[in-house]
């Protein structure tokens, strides 16, 4: 399936102190979250946005501004690289609990590839403004996430070098 030409726009559920309650429950399915502790997830949560998006919604697209990225709570996305003018691969097919677009929190750069949702999704935003600012508010835990996302992006690089190696030798 191709992204559509014509995306749809994802609906926001709740943010912040008000939707608190609602996010603390959305965040526990999320892998890079596991290991958050005490009150640490109560103390995330605030910076957090919640959005649904529908089958075919673009999450975000190839060359887009990077500037926020998507925790996964439930459903699935696909990612497609632009591979000519005409065509795009897949790249990459998450299930919820999964986070995608780091790298655009990490480095702001254009988005490298193409999201879109596969199936009905629930996604938690963190965008670089709120992530800037949890690190002036909470420094040891927006480092500690931080160091989560490093990690993760180190684990997706390696897998990414061994496939290279084997498509070389091929």
């Amino acid at each position: 399936m191709s992204p559509p030409n014509q995306p749809l726009t994802m609906r926001l559920l709740g943010s912040g102190r008000a939707y608190q309650r609602e996010l603390l429950a959305l965040m526990s399915p999320v892998e890079l979250l596991a290991d958050l502790k005490g009150r640490e997830p109560e103390m995330l949560a605030p910076y957090l946005h919640a959005y649904a998006a529908d089958p075919g919604c673009v999450i975000f697209n190839e060359g887009d501004p990077g500037d926020y990225m998507c925790l996964l709570v439930s459903g699935r996305v696909k990612t497609y690289k632009e591979s000519d003018i005409e065509h795009q691969t897949e790249v990459a097919n998450e299930k919820g609990g999964r986070s995608i677009g780091e790298m655009a929190l990490i480095d702001g750069e254009p988005r490298s590839a193409t999201c879109v949702a596969a199936e009905p999704s629930v996604l938690l935003m963190l965008n670089q403004a709120d992530f800037q600012r949890l690190g002036l508010e909470r420094p040891a835990l927006a480092l500690k996430l931080l160091l989560r996302i490093t990690r993760l992006m180190s684990r997706r690089l390696r897998l990414t070098s061994g496939r290279l190696v084997d498509y070389l030798d091929a």
